[in-house]
């Protein structure tokens, strides 16, 4: 009867080590094209949300408000407020996003959550000062940021202090925020503005998910994926500007 000749101990740890380079090769490929999907998912949804806005100014000659007032029940935010354009919740989730961001009732399903996605809202509706803006006053629809990833206000421990819904623009607007602080956070909800997760204070600020871009959609209805030095500097001087968000593409303005 011939003798069977299995694998070496040698040879098996060959093999081994061979898996465990194409795997040390591959891994990283694998998770660069699973952000990257993630990515493209976040500009449908945001694109589908900045055109869901497009139809509602159109129909109504001015941007929603952010929020219905806290005394009002149900609470109606802005993405309730265009929900009958998209008829779709899932748009309002972002899959890249912390979970932590998703804790906004839905005014027609409270049982469900959202968040994540920010609105303008210093210069488009700000229900703490009754304002909504105009059509006619976005002079500039294709450079004015209307939704962007966000991640809220954070404190210096990481914790959400609000904001989850909006995002605010670098400096605070002459049309205000509705708080002291010129941004949405204040008091117990702001960070200390120290490195760290608290270090945009008191601003709800844009979120850096997709390899370090935000994605965002415009006044026209067109998505993109911007750097965060973009997004706060529109003409690239190095100066902090408001010029991506004030609705005039206006550097100068405030």
């Amino acid at each position: 009867m011939p003798s069977r000749k299995g694998f070496t101990l040698i040879e098996l740890l060959t093999v081994i080590a061979v898996i465990a380079v194409l795997a040390a090769i591959l891994f990283p490929v694998f998770a660069e094209a699973r952000a990257k999907a993630r990515q493209t998912d976040c500009l449908s949804n945001t694109r589908q949300i900045g055109l869901a806005i497009a139809m509602y100014v159109q129909d109504y000659e001015r941007y929603p408000m952010h929020s219905s007032s806290a005394s009002t029940s149900p609470r109606t935010r802005w993405p309730d407020y265009i929900m009958p354009y998209t008829r779709n919740e899932a748009v309002f989730t972002c899959r890249s996003a912390s979970l932590d961001v998703f804790c906004k009732q839905w005014a027609h399903a409270p049982a469900r959550l959202y968040g994540g996605y920010g609105y303008n809202y210093q210069y488009l509706g700000n229900s703490r000062l009754a304002w909504t803006a105009a059509e006619a006053e976005i002079a500039a629809p294709a450079d004015t940021i209307v939704v962007a990833d966000t991640n809220g206000v954070r404190r210096d421990d990481g914790s959400v202090g609000g904001g989850e819904y909006t995002v605010d623009p670098p400096l605070p607007s002459l049309r205000g925020s509705g708080n002291a602080t010129g941004y949405y956070g204040s008091g117990s909800s702001c960070g200390s503005g120290a490195d760290g997760p608290g270090r945009h204070g008191c601003r709800s600020t844009p979120a850096r998910r997709h390899a370090g871009l935000t994605v965002v959609a415009y006044a026209d209805g067109h998505a993109a994926s911007r750097s965060l030095s973009a997004l706060d500097d529109s003409n690239g001087d190095g100066v902090t500007d408001n010029g991506s968000w004030n609705g005039l593409g206006d550097p100068s303005r405030r």
